[in-house]
């Protein structure tokens, strides 16, 4: 008998890592009782919660600072809730760690336009929109003062380096992130937090 793997996927495991909040916490035994069974039964709550995510952040933290930035530009929340009460609090503030691995890539990507002007706000408005912002190429032209052209040859460059060549069949390069998937995937099954796929 094999023991239960509590995500599907590497994909599952690092949105709740991402997205696991300290402010859980167990239930008391009165609650318990009161309360009618929900969810999945893995015990993902309190302190066994918070281990899972802390285990799920340790895999993630040996793969190379590329593929944690890609990857948590991909599954963590880009804004939080915010309680800080302000007359002009909008109840949801930037994530900043979300805004860290977005920071990080942009300086990074600069490698990927070499050879052509390459303006900050520009690469990271379409590192943005890689990683699901709504924005189209004209809004970015626009706010940053650069001709569409070029913003969208940057696109171009940029989302081959992140998600790689798409029409190219079998000979097409693959992208950092999915590259940065199977490392993850490697070592979240390696650890039994992940479902091995059973080849027919």
């Amino acid at each position: 008998m094999t023991e239960e793997r509590l995500f599907d996927s590497s994909h599952a495991a690092l949105v709740f890592a991402f997205n696991y909040s300290g402010q859980q916490y167990q239930a008391s035994a009165m609650n318990k009782a009161m309360t009618p069974a929900i969810g999945s039964g893995k015990g993902l709550i309190g302190v066994d919660g918070a281990a899972q995510a802390g285990m799920i952040r340790n895999e993630l933290s040996m793969l190379p600072e590329l593929h944690q930035a890609v990857l948590t530009a991909r599954c963590a929340p880009r804004d939080i809730l915010c309680d800080c009460g302000r007359p002009c609090c909008a109840a949801r503030r930037p994530n900043p760690e979300w805004e860290a691995a977005i920071v990080w890539l942009t300086e990074r990507a600069m490698q990927q336009l070499s050879g052509t002007f390459s303006h900050y706000r520009v690469r990271r408005s379409i590192l943005e929109k890689i990683f699901g912002v709504r924005i189209d190429l004209q809004e970015i032209a626009e706010d940053c003062g650069a001709h569409r052209n070029t913003v969208s040859a940057h696109n171009t460059k940029l989302k081959v380096w992140i998600e790689g060549e798409k029409k190219r069949g079998l000979m097409a390069a693959p992208g950092v992130e999915s590259v940065a998937w199977t490392a993850i995937d490697i070592r979240l099954k390696a650890a039994a937090m992940v479902k091995i796929e059973e080849v027919a």
